[in-house]
């Protein structure tokens, strides 16, 4: 199965919450495992948002494309 949308945009995959371990504690900023899950988790968010607003049935190729061109 293929994880990109009509529009050409990659499906995201919703990101894993990091275990305590994952974490150094060494103040990594924005490197650090819990800034890059949220960096992810507000990514997959706001596109799990656009997706929702793309009506369920859709009756005409016409419709497909208009609805899909809010993705971009």
């Amino acid at each position: 199965m293929e994880n990109q949308l009509p529009n050409g945009e990659r499906l995201i995959q919703e990101p894993t919450y990091p275990e305590d371990w994952e974490c150094c504690n060494n103040g990594c900023e924005e490197l650090c495992v819990y800034e890059i899950y949220r960096v992810q988790k507000q990514a997959y968010d706001e596109q799990q948002q656009r997706l929702k607003s793309v009506p369920k049935l859709l009756t005409t190729p016409t419709n497909l494309l208009s609805s899909w061109s809010i993705l971009q």
